[in-house]
């Protein structure tokens, strides 16, 4: 979940940024973002949980702040043990820090204060392959899909209730072979400003494709997977609800990849789930699966005879029920979790663990043509403006003036309405095992 008051944190960002901008190729430029902005806004808060003490969880945050002034940025780092940090940043214009998590605790959850707009925040480990967007707010439902406790995997659910109140959750799940309530996972509370992490192999044991119900009962909490399979490290998101449709935009294909669409069916129909592939200039059949009640499905995109290896495709999945959905990516050495994309008219791309791009694209999920406005942040912005068609995905990359190396880089993308998707995956061998979560402003 990464809207609310995140939004008006994107808009002041590219509302900042135009200030400073020279526009190549301005044909039909789109509404000024800053019209997205309104009522002012004292402060904002984020929130990150997931990260590790040791192993390929252990990691930091990096907060970026893509606003023309300084920003003062409270920090408070929770961990599993009840034990508390607290420093200050004070980040330049255009300035990011690193936040490290403390000697003491296993887990940790970091509360970020910001005194205005424009900040934002990842979390990531500390080899750069694993990350996820802070958080501008909790939920009260949670859920995620895909996770596995088998031989040579491990699944943890991250809890962090950064309140000052507890919060009270039950924890439920799907698996193949039907539904599970582990008594010891119901009524788990979760004290003020502390993380609560389950190992979820002790209580649903050697399992593939497992679906996740967080249901908070009390408070509200931010909740992140955190996926171990073989080589692997994934933070999962989540979501705060089900769908009826999910866009995954950027599937690989390539010889020597694995690719999976994972589907969790928390209701008590039926679903019918129907994947339509777009992989130009090859024409693919929909694949399809059907999910029992309280159950989990997939379908195989790579490899797959009916889905030929030619670089990255377009998923886009439907269901006759709402469903959770996830994307597993990998090779023989494990997989890599990510999340459906949400359709949004604000993105922000940084490349905060400085590894690269190896492909950054826009989808236009919409029914129409839309104006998508680039700009790049840096000391004086430039903004590239190109148009995408109804459900065409393309890389940016070297489009229009944009850069072909993304290394360092940080991005603002805007439309006028919310129909953009955008996706980037880190350089990997084979390519696009590792798909990261762009951050959205709703």
């Amino acid at each position: 979940m990464r809207r609310g008051p995140l939004v008006l944190v994107l808009a002041a960002a590219i509302a900042a940024a135009a200030a400073a901008t020279t526009v190549l190729h301005a044909s039909n430029p789109t509404e000024p973002a800053a019209s997205l902005a309104t009522g002012p806004v004292e402060s904002t808060a984020l929130y990150c949980t997931g990260l590790g003490a040791s192993g390929s969880p252990a990691g930091h945050v990096v907060v970026l702040n893509t606003a023309s002034h300084a920003r003062d940025v409270a920090v408070e780092i929770d961990t599993d043990l009840g034990t508390a940090t607290t420093s200050h940043l004070r980040l330049a214009a255009h300035g990011s820090a690193s936040v490290a998590t403390p000697a003491a605790g296993h887990w940790y959850g970091v509360s970020l204060v910001v005194n205005g707009r424009g900040v934002v925040a990842d979390e990531l480990n500390n080899a750069g392959t694993a990350q996820t967007p802070c958080l501008d707010a909790g939920t009260t439902n949670w859920f995620a899909s895909g996770l596995d406790t088998r031989v040579g995997s491990k699944a943890y659910l991250v809890l962090y209730n950064p309140s000052s109140t507890s919060a009270v959750v039950n924890v439920t799940a799907e698996t193949a072979t039907g539904f599970s309530a582990p008594a010891p996972y119901q009524g788990v509370a979760i004290a003020a400003h502390r993380v609560v992490a389950l190992d979820l192999g002790i209580r649903i044991v050697d399992q593939a494709n497992i679906g996740i119900h967080v249901r908070v009962i009390r408070g509200g909490i931010v909740s992140t997977a955190v996926q171990q399979s073989g080589s692997f490290t994934s933070f999962y998101p989540g979501s705060p609800s089900l769908t009826r449709t999910a866009w995954f935009p950027r599937v690989t294909t390539v010889s020597g990849s694995f690719a999976q669409i994972l589907v969790t069916n928390p209701s008590d129909a039926t679903a019918s789930v129907t994947a339509t592939i777009g992989l130009a200039p090859y024409t693919v059949a929909p694949q399809t699966v059907t999910v029992a009640p309280y159950s989990t499905g997939s379908i195989l995109i790579t490899p797959n005879s009916a889905v030929p290896a030619h670089g990255y495709a377009t998923v886009r999945l439907r269901a006759s029920v709402p469903v959770g959905a996830s994307l597993a990516t990998g090779t023989v050495n494990g997989v890599s979790l990510s999340a459906p994309s949400t359709a949004s008219r604000l993105y922000l791309v940084s490349d905060f663990a400085r590894l690269g791009f190896d492909a950054m694209t826009a989808t236009n999920v919409s029914a129409r043509p839309f104006t998508l406005t680039v700009t790049e942040l840096g000391t004086i912005a430039t903004s590239h403006v190109l148009t995408v068609a109804p459900g065409d995905t393309i890389d940016l990359r070297g489009r229009n003036g944009l850069p072909t190396t993304l290394r360092g880089r940080s991005f603002l993308l805007s439309t006028a309405h919310a129909g953009l998707i955008v996706t980037t995956t880190l350089p990997t061998t084979p390519a696009g095992i590792v798909v990261v979560s762009a951050l959205n402003g709703g």
